[in-house]
């Protein structure tokens, strides 16, 4: 093959993005789409949020009764009881401290060993099934479990039964798939510019805040009501989910795939190593970087979610359940506020992920303060730097998301369930510490979360480090997209030009890969 036959086959391959560059009907997000979708997981943030504080206190109860033997005891109002001698080695409270968090460890362990299951059957056949089906199978998993609890609340049963619904949410997939189907259709429906990094920041931004209130109202339905009351609207919810995720408009993958054996054998293998498809080492690299971030962050942030309850629940804070609400309440309407208006407003002047740099700094400071508190001032302080939380995580999803194509979507987001599935097991090993240290040491477990966030800030680095130099290619594209837009494509000599303006100065060819923005980031200086 001479050289002139060679420009010519990659200017065909290169014609396709320019195709797409020229369509400025696909630059934006579907609105109404997107407006469904938001209603989605909004709804089953709330079912999830007051389901996650429902456990811990309906546990905290059912235990503190067992131990005391007085059924009439409130622990929603006074969960450290009425102990006179503090200074006992093991006292009643610690005994359901421990009882509570080894429960909740072995239901996560369940709901992530099958997990990780249910996330590899998902991802596997995401190029085969319909957006709607990726829904709908987690959520369902995720209602046969909210039923379980609104069970065992009823009827007073035995704990034990609450394993049938973990066992069934984490073989479908649990609450991770059910956001493996949600990023996909938001995929979907956004281009592959900065946008599909703010529609994804956005629609987390928003479910969070819109779910914050209903810790609020949990508090008050837990001590006011019986636990059957908060048990039935996580039930009402979760199946509002079911419903929606029917009604919802179903949607193909870009390439759709036909079943067959050897396509799930591709599938499977792609996921289990989905950065080997990457033709561009710094692509590869960066996806590499951002999933063990991804996965330092989440496992952080999922132990923190539980570990934090019990915290409030022990001396010295003895915090009621309505306390807790409102607390839970103002922490996660700060840090999602801080979602909705600091990635819009400053996502263009701190390009790649030095926002998610900035938030997990903050989130040391908070989790710092924890460590070492002792009044109610001290955990208010640290709700006041709590504004980061949600920076990390959204922002690696999102730059990762932008840096490979429509035929990869399903396999990366069903990496990253995978990764939250093997979290659930790294919480677990994160609560036990909790619980072996209540007796010397109540805040060592927010020591290890702020050195875990200590690493994962280096690793963000080191994305930002790599991201910085590719940007630069990046532009060079867009400059090369725009030249061929001008000319037309069927004639040969055109074609040879364009194909010399999109070869670099060193002579490398610029993959598919490199040029996938079709809007160039602005520097920082324009801001």
């Amino acid at each position: 093959m001479n050289q002139q036959e060679a420009e010519y086959q990659h200017i065909q391959h290169a014609a396709p993005t320019v195709e797409h560059t020229k369509a400025r009907e696909a630059d934006s997000i579907e609105k109404l789409p997107y407006g469904l979708i938001n209603a989605f997981i909004i709804i089953f943030t709330v079912s999830d949020r007051n389901r996650l504080v429902l456990l811990n206190h309906f546990l905290y109860h059912r235990f503190a009764r067992d131990i005391s033997g007085n059924i009439s005891i409130d622990t929603t109002s006074q969960p450290c009881g009425n102990e006179s001698d503090r200074d006992t080695s093991e006292s009643d409270s610690q005994r359901v401290q421990r009882m509570t968090s080894s429960m909740i460890m072995n239901f996560e362990l369940v709901v992530s060993l099958l997990g990780v299951l249910g996330s590899l059957f998902l991802g596997t056949f995401s190029t085969s099934l319909g957006r709607k089906a990726q829904l709908l199978i987690p959520i369902s998993g995720y209602t046969s479990r909210a039923l379980s609890i609104l069970a065992v609340a009823f009827w007073d049963l035995d704990l034990s039964w609450l394993y049938v619904g973990c066992a069934t949410e984490g073989i479908m997939g649990g609450a991770p798939g059910v956001y493996l189907g949600v990023f996909l259709y938001v995929s979907d429906i956004t281009p592959r510019n900065r946008k599909r990094t703010l529609g994804l920041a956005l629609l987390e931004g928003i479910r969070g805040f819109m779910g914050s209130g209903i810790n609020i109202a949990t508090g008050q339905m837990i001590q006011r009501t019986t636990f059957f009351v908060p048990a039935s609207f996580t039930a009402c919810g979760a199946t509002i989910c079911v419903i929606m995720a029917c009604l919802m408009p179903d949607r193909m993958p870009v390439t759709p795939v036909r079943w067959s054996p050897r396509v799930v054998k591709k599938s499977l293998g792609a996921l289990l190593s989905p950065i080997r498809k990457l033709k561009d080492h710094r692509v590869r690299r960066m996806v590499l970087v951002a999933a063990i971030a991804y996965f330092l962050g989440f496992s952080t942030i999922y132990s923190l979610d539980r570990v934090r309850l019990l915290y409030l629940m022990h001396r010295p804070f003895c915090w009621s359940a309505i306390n807790i609400g409102w607390y839970q309440f103002g922490r996660q309407a700060l840090f999602n506020t801080a979602i909705i208006t600091l990635v819009p407003l400053l996502h263009r002047c701190f390009p790649g992920v030095i926002l998610a740099i900035l938030g997990a700094m903050a989130n040391i400071t908070e989790y710092t303060l924890y460590a070492f508190a002792r009044t109610n001032a001290h955990l208010l302080i640290a709700l006041a730097v709590s504004f980061g939380q949600g920076l990390p995580l959204n922002m690696v999803r999102g730059e990762t998301s932008r840096l490979i194509g429509a035929e990869e979507q399903g396999t990366w987001f069903a990496c990253l369930a995978v990764l939250e599935n093997i979290s659930f097991s790294v919480g677990i090993f994160l609560i036990s510490v909790y619980t072996m240290s209540l007796s010397f040491y109540v805040g060592l477990i927010f020591n290890v979360f702020a050195v875990m966030t200590l690493a994962m800030i280096i690793f963000l680095c080191i994305f930002q480090h790599i991201w910085t130099g590719y940007t630069k290619t990046l532009l060079k594209c867009e400059k090369v997209a725009r030249d061929f837009s001008a000319f037309p494509v069927n004639l040969l000599q055109t074609e040879q030009n364009s194909s010399k303006n999109g070869t670099p100065e060193n002579g490398n060819e610029i993959s598919e890969e490199q040029c996938f923005i079709t809007e160039p980031e602005k520097p920082a200086s324009n801001c």
